[in-house]
């Protein structure tokens, strides 16, 4: 059972590989994300690197405005709009991240959205071009180690589920020997 829940995990964690589409914000922006999963029942989640998947609400159908918050201080933030798709208000820091919605876990495999990676890329109003020039440059660079580290980090999920899944075919075999 602990194999299942963590092959869950890791296809929740991975997904597709290129299923990841980058969306540039400003802060003070509302945002709405749409849920490509064709199901009633959806989860949203935020994930933002070196911490686990923070689910945000649950919709319980794609006509209804009706969700399900997994914290209270979401539903200042965070609504549901028609179809699933997730309204941030007045994005801030605190909600740029990669999100994704997914079907609820009664199916198997569940069915995982394409991931939208929120991000802003600071404007500043100084004149001097070297300046600006420079922090253009420290902006591209954060926004490649970024990418890296999400491109980084799908891959080795994506290595280290397929080795579960041949663990666990090699030991449905031996224990049918």
């Amino acid at each position: 059972m602990k194999i299942v829940q963590l092959h869950f995990c890791l296809v929740v964690c991975c997904g597709a590989l290129d299923s990841l589409t980058e969306e540039l914000v400003n802060l003070g922006q509302n945002v709405t994300l749409q849920c490509e999963v064709d199901v009633k029942d959806v989860y949203w989640f935020l994930m933002k690197p070196s911490e686990p998947p923070v689910f945000i609400l649950r919709s319980f159908s794609s006509r209804s405005l009706r969700a399900e918050y997994s914290n209270r201080a979401f539903n200042k933030t965070f609504s549901l709009q028609h179809n699933s798709s997730l309204f941030i208000h007045n994005i801030s820091t605190n909600e740029l991240g990669v999100y994704y919605c997914s079907q609820t876990s009664s199916v198997s495999p569940p069915k995982i959205s394409h991931k939208i990676r929120l991000y802003i890329r600071n404007h500043t109003a100084d004149n001097s071009t070297s300046t600006h020039h420079q922090n253009q440059t420290q902006i591209n660079e954060s926004d490649k180690c970024g990418v890296n580290f999400w491109r980084s980090l799908f891959i080795t999920l994506g290595i280290l589920n397929i080795l579960i899944l041949v663990v666990v075919t090699s030991e449905c075999k031996y224990n049918q020997i």
